[in-house]
Order: structure tokens, then sequence, then C-alpha cells
């Protein structure tokens, strides 16, 4: 990981925490997994983050901390919007902000995840084995 991943990184676990605690506001009864998961994940995220700041360059425990917090985002958002029988005052609120962070998670998981991989089969730039450019790199086709 890299010093931008790293401060990344510790945005989202300000944001997940953050979230996590507005869902218990809103409905505390049905969120308090969520509130447990926000607050553990985004403390994992903030020392992950930190480290990554300072050059650590292992990107394994986050990527198993943020699988974890999209697993319990996943459930909980499942489970809130499916509701039941039983109306919670605020429970529309707090499914959508149980939508927002699990869309969050996983986008800083993706981010996480494809941070620095180079696919085979990615152009070139139209440089020629010799090292020079081609003729027809840069320009559009006719």
């Amino acid at each position: 990981m890299n010093k931008t991943l790293g401060l990344q990184l510790v945005a989202y676990s300000l944001v997940l925490g953050g979230l996590s605690y507005l869902t218990h506001y809103l409905a505390p009864s049905i969120t308090r997994l969520t509130f447990v998961a926000g607050l553990v994940g985004g403390a994992l995220c903030l020392v992950w983050g930190f480290r990554a700041v300072r050059g650590n360059r292992g990107r394994a425990l986050p990527v198993l901390t943020l699988l974890s917090i999209c697993y319990v985002m996943l459930s909980q958002t499942v489970m809130t919007w499916g509701g039941g029988a039983e109306s919670v005052p605020g429970q529309r609120a707090a499914a959508l902000v149980i939508t927002v962070l699990f869309v969050l998670s996983i986008g800083m998981l993706i981010r996480l995840a494809h941070a620095g991989v180079v696919l085979e089969g990615q152009p070139s730039g139209g440089i020629k084995e010799g090292g020079t450019q081609s003729k027809t790199a840069g320009k559009p086709a006719a």
C-alpha cells in the first residue's frame, strides 16, 4: 500500500465510525451489530491506514478487515430493508445509512484489492519493441 491509499483508509475509518454511530442513534434496537462492527472495523482500518502512511506495504490484514465489514453490512442491509412485521421508528433512515455504509465498504475493498495490480494485456501506449513510438499512437481511428 502507498501513503495515498493509507490516507483513504484513515478517512474511510472515520466515515465508518461516524455513520455507524448515526445508525445506532436512529434505530438503536435493530442496529446494534452495525454499531459494534462499525466501531471495531473503523478502529482497525484506522490502525491499518496509519501503518500504511508510515510505510508498511502489507494489504492482507486490511483486506480481511474490509471483507468482514462488508459481510456484516450486507447482512444488516438485508435485515433492515426486510424489516419483518414490527415497525421501528427510524428504521428506513437507518436502512438507508447502512446501505450507504455497505456501498462505501465494497468500494474501499475494491480500491484496496485493485491497488498496484498490473494486468497482462494492457495497452502499451503504442511503443514498439525497439523503444520507438508507432506513427498511429494517440491518433483517432479513421
